[in-house]
């Protein structure tokens, strides 16, 4: 299957998930599929074909089992914000070691690029989320909260095989975050990062 074609099921399923995440309950952004197909492509266009293959496997299963992975990032994100959230037993599955170890590891790897993309692009930056975990305000998850919560729901598998990209396109001088940054704007219809800055700076956004 070709690359596009694993993004396109991937995207789907997740889009299915996201509907259904507060069940039949939604808000705006569970309407807008443009936004969320941007957003979604930006990443997953970054990604190795082994990984999103492995990802896809993920979703089908979960999809099999009647796990809902959005769902499932929400309430990661909800337990590592305010770690004695009371979350009923059987809405995660079990701790997973291994998981936590991968997860630490893909954070620590991207937190030296996020910082200085967020340096170098400050006007951006304000606009969004805090950097860390520890300075969340009220309600307004942070970078580090909302990126460990989506890895926490991906399986030790296509987290190795994260891993493992993300240090091949570093020793390559590739700089994931930017790259995904830059194709984010792009979809949001700004020619680069530099024409988005230029625009919040202005005030034009």
């Amino acid at each position: 299957m070709e690359k596009k074609d694993i993004i396109n099921r991937i995207v789907d399923a997740e889009w299915r998930m996201f509907r259904t995440v507060n069940g039949e309950a939604r808000v705006s952004c569970q309407e807008d599929r443009i936004t969320f197909d941007g957003m979604r492509r930006a990443q997953f266009s970054l990604w190795s074909g082994e990984t999103l293959e492995s990802y896809l496997d993920d979703l089908t299963e979960a999809e099999q089992t009647g796990r809902n992975l959005l769902r499932e990032k929400y309430l990661h994100m909800t337990l590592i914000s305010n770690p004695g959230t009371d979350i009923p037993r059987d809405a995660l599955p079990p701790a997973n070691a291994e998981t936590d170890v991968l997860v630490d590891a893909v954070w620590t790897l991207l937190l030296p690029r996020t910082i200085a993309l967020r340096e170098a692009y400050p006007y951006i930056s304000a606009r969004g989320r805090p950097l860390r975990t520890r300075d969340e305000p009220n309600g307004y998850p942070s970078v580090e909260t909302y990126q460990k919560g989506e890895l926490m729901t991906l399986s030790p598998r296509t987290l190795r095989l994260l891993l493992e990209h993300l240090r091949r396109m570093e020793s390559q001088g590739d700089d994931y975050v930017r790259a995904v940054q830059e194709a984010s704007v792009r979809a949001l219809g700004y020619a680069s990062l530099d024409a988005a800055e230029a625009a919040v700076a202005s005030g034009q956004i």
